[in-house]
């Protein structure tokens, strides 16, 4: 764009040195000052949007030391060239990515990290990896954090140390970008999933350990029932005990007790006490025949 500029310049001044027409020479005349103009001012400076950055290439000693903040920037016509750079965040979002835990087991996992450049350091990242840094950099330390750490922990011990296992990525791929000039802002791991035979096995285990707790329970009641009955039982023996203790004191007991040992066949009458009965052949009111 600044060569097409500089053409039209030119061309504008020739034709305003070289024409005898006044039309020609005002139109030229017209055309370099414009053209001119747009030149200089596309040459010499460059705006940096909000939130972007600008490095600077020179042609002789290369990628300049100074980075670039938003706004109207100077800078030298053909020697230097800015590149403009968004710094803003960035995410990069890993779907069902698989690792594999210490016991051998399939894990699917999403993961997210949100990332940007750091500013005062965008020469230097640019020099060395260039500006697409999320594929040559962020990726690869996301998904090598992920596996090592998903390889330290037991399937079964995933879900309880999902935190840990968090954290420990969260330290690794902060340290790792911080040494290429990225700084990480945030990274979530989400959706932990299993292998089909594994969720399988799960589920049968979990099966059974609820078929063993209602055996248990099951056990639990009848052992409560039998103590119960055990209980009813030791009363009611207590109770005929101290009944039969009771009754072997008392005098008419006894001599009840005589009674159906000398006559086995007798027939015995429980009268309550202080009540009259009437005896067979008697009349109420007179004594019996001796």
């Amino acid at each position: 764009m600044d060569i097409v500029l500089l053409v039209l310049a030119v061309a504008g001044i020739c034709t305003f040195a070289a024409s005898k027409k006044t039309a020609a020479r005002i139109g030229g005349l017209v055309g370099f000052v414009l053209f001119g103009a747009i030149w200089l001012m596309t040459s010499f400076a460059v705006i940096i949007p909000a939130g972007y950055a600008g490095v600077v290439f020179n042609r002789f000693s290369g990628v300049e030391k100074r980075v670039l903040p938003p706004g109207l920037q100077f800078i030298m016509p053909f020697a230097q060239v800015v590149y403009p750079h968004d710094c803003r965040t960035q995410s990069i979002s890993f779907n069902n990515e698989e690792s594999v835990s210490s016991d051998q087991q399939v894990v699917h996992t999403n993961i997210t990290v949100n990332f940007h450049p750091r500013i005062a350091e965008l020469n230097q990242l640019f020099q060395e990896v260039g500006f697409d840094y999320s594929d040559k950099i962020v990726a690869p330390v996301v998904r090598e954090a992920l596996k090592a750490e998903i390889a330290k922990q037991a399937v079964d011990r995933l879900l309880a140390n999902r935190e840990q296992v968090s954290q420990a990525i969260r330290d690794y791929v902060s340290h790792k970008l911080g040494e290429r000039h990225i700084d990480m802002e945030m990274i979530s791991l989400t959706n932990v999933r299993f292998s089909p035979e594994y969720q399988a096995a799960v589920e049968a285990k979990q099966v059974a350990l609820q078929q063993a707790e209602a055996k248990r329970n099951e056990w639990q009641k009848a052992k409560v029932e039998a103590d119960i009955t055990r209980t009813m039982a030791d009363a009611e023996a207590y109770k005929i005990t101290a009944t039969q203790r009771a009754l072997g004191n008392s005098p008419d007991y006894i001599r009840l007790e005589a009674v159906r040992k000398l006559n086995p066949n007798a027939e015995v009458i429980y009268v309550p006490h202080g009540s009259s009965i009437l005896m067979p052949g008697t009349v109420p009111g007179e004594k019996a025949a001796r």
